[in-house]
């Protein structure tokens, strides 16, 4: 889910929302800074000017005379400009006051602008400069009122258009249309309708996939394929399409958010409409993979997905994949298939999602609930940090900080000569001066498997806790957050939305004082913050389905071992003047040898467990032989039990091989499988919903009700709507909603 502000959240809640706004690029162009910019200094303009128009797609259709140099006509074209300020209703865009007057436009915060398209009009300046922060461009002799740029304006917080000489002489300067660069782009005002749906399978039993659709007015024919000098003619299959969402606030700004990327699929137009369809990068990504091979000491799913992306040609800046994956390692060949499908698989075998990100980048990312550690280089000697986050009840030992001793029968002596201790969670070893301050900040760290997202924390404390601590998160090594908490109580409650991390430490920066900190227990939060709720989100009863009982899971583990007798694998011509040649195989085959009827020298210079390559001295006709050994498979099953009754589900995917390898996927699996319930639900629209995402459902016979969301349909046409379809989720566990409800950020 999409991360948003609190007013945001409340404007969501709202029984009237305002107004909700929608902008489509198709091209390069900057969405942030097309929708922050603006005009300063009106007083520089003429009174009949537009300072917010020529930033927001519309288009200058009509003009008022002047008495700029050759500008006005007498052919009933133009009309004549009102006295009064108040009787403008024609838009003439930016207008500047002076003769060769300068215009500015203006970025709240630093921008990369890759590009500029300018609509100036009839009276187009030749030659000008565009002057940013860190770049200034000379234009001479332009000669079009169109004006297309592909400079990049780096770290732009302002563009100031200098005019040196104009088409018609004497003349003000004009901007019609401005675009943060290089493409076209539609909002509210030409967006007929539009739609987005996602698809994420949980266990990764499909693809994903991303399919968007937009109709926009054509009325006026400005999308007409037939006319050469529609913007229209510039598309392209392929050609990247960027979505953004806005949402109006209380305080009157927008918040925009990011929609989707996707790519340009097809388009057709009539008098009326034009519309589009695109879809997202998987769909290009259909080329084979025939580069697996057995690897007898193991290869990560890592290295694995890191050859497939090179195979496939994607640029490493455009994929991210877990770390996870350095962890678990397989043995079996990749069988040949689609590059995607093969993504699919090292997906499915690490118990990842994959999928494309709203900014287009493909992510591998863990899905399950990680295994978690905790641990403490500052505690004492009948501590016990890893028990803090084992719901297990903790025990007190009566020692000597201040007011922590007291006559019930709640406490233990501690055992004099050692031995086994009491569970007590963690406690410190520095104990807190007069002033709560400690020689050495007690700090307590949690590892996690893999990368995880939380709303929330609960820190139960002995009866003299802590006064100050910070919370630190980190991915991968790096630090992503730091959070204070300088209100603490004997049962914490943390509610704050926490990235995703896998790592997280606790510094506790001040004590009570002659006290140590006893940390007893830790539970982590809700993993979502969005509810979908009568009255409020959903607009229809949802519509719930019990599917179909699986009484037993069956995961397939496929055995590789070596081929004994030696056969041949292929025999095929290569014509003369071929010196490299390379033979596919059916088979997954190893040890190849290659032998030739002729004197020609051929020897083999790659090889996987799918092809040979060779490579031929010499200009004959040449008949090569790859002789080999196909491998051996065996098959085993790892079983789970779900229910007493039911069907049996078979699940095999052909990189698995270990039996412990195959109970973790049997785990993950069968808890998808076991949440036999789906749900069909018609709601308000929410942008920052994601295929995959977790939100509570309201119910009034299951309290805290999970659902994991697989099918997400987003529709807007001036406001918003979505269907949504989701699976109801077994594998997490709210464990803290009902403590965090009343606290929530919203």
């Amino acid at each position: 889910m999409q991360a948003v502000s609190n007013a945001y959240k409340q404007e969501m809640k709202k029984q009237l929302r305002d107004h909700s706004y929608m902008r489509v690029t198709i091209g390069l162009i900057n969405q942030e800074a097309q929708a922050s910019a603006s005009v300063p200094d009106p007083e520089k303009y003429t009174y009949y000017s537009n300072l917010s128009w020529p930033l927001n797609n519309y288009k200058v259709e009509e003009l008022y005379d002047s008495c700029d140099q050759d500008y006005t006509a007498v052919d009933g074209s133009m009309y004549f400009l009102p006295r009064d300020p108040s009787d403008v209703v024609l838009n003439q865009g930016i207008v500047s006051e002076n003769l060769f007057g300068m215009i500015e436009v203006h970025f709240p915060i630093p921008y990369d602008i890759k590009g500029l398209t300018v609509e100036f009009g009839k009276a187009y300046p030749v030659d000008f400069s565009i002057i940013s922060d860190n770049s200034s461009v000379e234009i001479t002799g332009n000669q079009n009122g169109h004006f297309v740029t592909e400079e990049i304006f780096y770290g732009a917080t302002f563009l100031r258009f200098v005019p040196a000489q104009m088409v018609n002489g004497q003349s003000r300067f004009r901007i019609h249309q401005i675009t943060m660069g290089i493409g076209i782009y539609f909002d509210n005002q030409k967006i007929l309708s539009a739609t987005k749906k996602e698809r994420i399978s949980p266990i990764m039993e499909d693809l994903p996939s991303i399919d968007f659709s937009i109709t926009i007015d054509n009325k006026n024919r400005a999308y007409d394929i037939e006319n050469e000098e529609s913007t229209v003619n510039f598309l392209e299959n392929g050609q990247e399409i960027s979505v953004i969402y806005g949402q109006e606030l209380d305080n009157g700004n927008v918040e925009w958010i990011p929609g989707t990327t996707v790519y340009l699929r097809e388009w057709s137009a009539d008098d009326e409409e034009m519309s589009f369809t695109a879809t997202d990068r998987f769909d290009g990504m259909d080329g084979t993979y025939r580069r697996g091979k057995y690897a007898p000491d193991g290869i990560t799913l890592y290295e694995l997905a890191l050859d497939v992306f090179q195979d496939a040609g994607i640029d490493s800046r455009t994929y991210w994949l877990d770390n996870y994956l350095k962890d678990v390692k397989v043995y079996n060949p990749m069988p040949v298939v689609t590059h995607k499908e093969a993504l699919q698989l090292i997906a499915n075998a690490g118990r990842c999602i994959l999928y494309q990100d709203r900014n287009g980048n493909i992510f591998m990312k863990s899905s399950f609930i990680p295994d978690m550690k905790a641990s403490s280089e500052n505690e004492t000697y009948f501590s016990r940090a890893a028990s803090i986050l084992e719901k297990t009840t903790k025990s007190t030992y009566a020692t000597v900080e201040k007011n922590h001793t007291d006559a019930s029968s709640g406490q233990f002596f501690l055992p004099r000569d050692g031995g086994t201790y009491f569970d007590v969670g963690y406690v410190s070893e520095n104990v807190a001066d007069d002033s709560g301050a400690f020689a050495e900040n007690p700090v307590v760290t949690i590892h996690l498997e893999a990368r995880y997202k939380c709303f929330g924390l609960t820190l139960e404390f002995g009866k003299n806790y802590p006064v100050e601590m910070v919370l630190r998160s980190y991915l991968d090594a790096v630090l992503l957050e730091e959070y204070f908490v300088t209100s603490l109580s004997e049962v914490t409650v943390i509610s704050h939305e926490f990235p995703e991390f896998d790592q997280l430490q606790m510094e506790f920066l001040k004590g009570a004082p002659h006290d140590r900190v006893n940390l007893k227990q830790v539970t982590f939060g809700d993993s979502t913050d969005y509810e979908l709720s009568y009255g409020e989100e959903l607009t229809k009863t949802p519509k719930g389905t019990q599917l179909s009982k699986v009484r037993e899971l069956q995961v397939t583990r496929t055995i590789y071992s070596s081929g004994i007798e030696k056969r041949q694998l292929v025999k095929e011509t290569v014509p003369a003047g071929e010196t490299r040649h390379t033979f596919y195989l059916n088979t997954a085959s190893h040890g190849y040898e290659v032998e030739v009827t002729n004197d020609e020298v051929v020897k083999i210079i790659d090889s996987t467990a799918y092809y040979v390559t060779v490579e031929i001295s010499g200009e004959t006709e040449t008949e090569v032989i790859i002789n080999g050994y196909e491998y051996h498979t065996t098959q085993a099953v790892v079983t789970r039990q779900l229910n007493a009754t039911g069907t049996v589900e078979q699940w095999e995917n052909p990189l698995i091989s270990g039996a412990d390898h195959a109970a973790d996927l049997a785990e993950w699996i069968g808890d998808y499988l076991r949440a036999d319930r789906e749900y069909d639900l018609t709601y308000r629209g929410e942008p920052r919903i994601d295929a995959n995402d977790i939100t509570f459902l309201e119910n009034k016979y299951v309290s805290d009700l999970l659902l994991r969301i697989y099918e997400h349909t987003l529709k807007f046409n001036g406001a918003l709507s979505g269907t949504i379809k989701a699976r109801r989720d077994m594998s997490n566990v709210a464990a803290t909603k009902n403590r965090l409800a009343a606290q929530r950020l919203f």
